[in-house]
């Protein structure tokens, strides 16, 4: 088949190798149901209308060059695309336009790349027919679009406030109209010589890449940035969670304190039998601990109260002396992060398979911390680091949290699991 017939269609296989570039960096984006219908539909519609308006207004696109309406074709081509996005996704403007931007920049880069490899003598034989062009866009472009798929996976894997901002929408729109001017009145110049169409294949390449990565630069520096505030936030409630429970145990032991009062007033008047077991029976909620450091005592306090209520069997030898030196807050963090996640991991087992130890001590200026609690299935690992289904919620920060506390100190964290026990050890280095 002449190949005047594959630059015919041309703008249409645009389109659909943008949508499939798009696809890349639009996985985990809210899709509308049915989505694989609505893909189809609407990229065919989309191929078709940008056929028609090729032939009807540009019939002559094909054999001249340095012409704007390679240009219009494109942004065309670019506003369909993001049409396409927002029929087949739950996404908003600014969203569809960024990932809609992701998606031509990685066409572009293929179609680069296969503009290079035409330079083969072989490779730009095989190509004269239609056919030979349709085979090496098959072989470049999945090939191609899978790789980016991998590359920006970190990048784009988890959904969270990274698509949906105007700042990188705005961006992205920027670089492809840059991306766009760079080639297009240029490309099909017969007057070029393969060094050339080198040289500008490469400056292609490396332009493009560089859109990619500051694209993405931008997600990730937004994906930090949202990583702070939330480790703020985290720390402030850990801070005010801190505080109340401070006045809460000091609450509980006063009220523990006058119940044993007025049971002591009913001596002679009430069986002694049931006066004892009163005394029992409240004195497993008296939060009275002396480790020999106040946070310690709150901290223990309050999770073993908890899991009183869980029916969890918790048995600790904590020795706080000499831990003065660490910061309250960040013995609290660390130490409530540690039996959070342990008290949500066993309270999934049977009752009578749930127990938590601990002990933790000070010698030589050394800090350890040593866990240990059963668990249901498997542990649920992101970047290198456990996170509970508690910890859900902050993404992990709990855990990151101790790391923190762990490396502020020059000390170590280590977790490891083995026969279905967790083991949690830390270390820390005494100021």
């Amino acid at each position: 088949m002449n190949i005047e017939y594959y630059w015919r269609i041309r703008s249409s296989l645009l389109l659909l190798q943008s949508v499939i570039g798009a696809m890349a960096f639009s996985h985990v984006m809210i899709r509308r149901k049915p989505f694989w219908k609505r893909l189809f539909l609407s990229t065919a519609a989309g191929m078709v209308l940008l056929y028609v308006v090729r032939a009807a207004f540009f019939p002559n696109m094909v054999i001249q060059v340095n012409r704007l309406d390679r240009i219009f074709v494109v942004i065309l081509c670019y506003l369909l695309l993001t049409g396409i996005i927002l029929f087949c996704f739950q996404e908003d403007l600014f969203t569809a336009l960024f990932a809609a931007s992701a998606g031509y920049v990685a066409q572009d880069l293929g179609g680069t790349i296969k503009t290079v490899l035409r330079l083969l003598p072989q490779v730009e034989v095989f190509t004269r027919s239609t056919g030979g062009m349709i085979a090496l866009d098959v072989v470049v472009y999945p090939f191609f679009f899978t790789f980016l798929y991998w590359i920006f996976r970190p990048f784009t894997r988890e959904r969270g406030g990274n698509y949906d901002n105007r700042l990188k929408a705005v961006f992205s729109t920027s670089a492809l109209l840059l991306c766009m001017g760079m080639m297009r009145i240029t490309g099909g110049n017969p007057e070029r010589n393969s060094l050339s169409v080198l040289a500008e294949g490469i400056y292609q390449v490396l332009c493009d890449v560089f859109i990619l990565l500051v694209q993405f630069g931008v997600m990730e520096r937004a994906r930090l940035s949202q990583s702070v505030d939330t480790m703020r936030e985290l720390v402030h409630e850990q801070h005010e969670q801190f505080r109340h429970s401070q006045q809460s145990v000091e609450l509980v032991n006063e009220k523990y304190h006058d119940l044993k009062s007025l049971l002591e007033g009913f001596q002679g008047e009430i069986d002694p039998q049931q006066i004892r077991k009163l005394k029992e029976r409240i004195g497993e909620y008296e939060v009275h601990l002396e480790t020999g450091n106040r946070v310690l005592d709150i901290v223990l306090a309050e999770k073993r109260a908890v899991c009183l209520a869980r029916n969890i069997e918790f048995t600790s030898y904590v020795n706080g002396a000499g831990m003065d030196g660490i910061e309250e807050l960040d013995l609290y963090a660390l130490v409530g992060n540690a039996l959070n996640n342990a008290i949500d991991a066993v309270s999934a087992l049977p009752e009578e398979e749930r127990f938590i130890s601990m002990v933790m001590y000070s010698r030589d200026g050394m800090i350890t911390l040593h866990m240990e609690n059963p668990y249901a299935g498997s542990v649920l690992v992101e970047d290198d680091l456990p996170v509970s289904r508690r910890d859900r919620q902050y993404h992990g920060f709990g855990v990151r949290s101790m790391e923190r506390i762990c490396e502020k100190y020059e000390g170590t964290l280590v977790f490891r699991t083995e026969d279905q026990i967790f083991t949690l050890d830390a270390l820390l280095l005494q100021p």
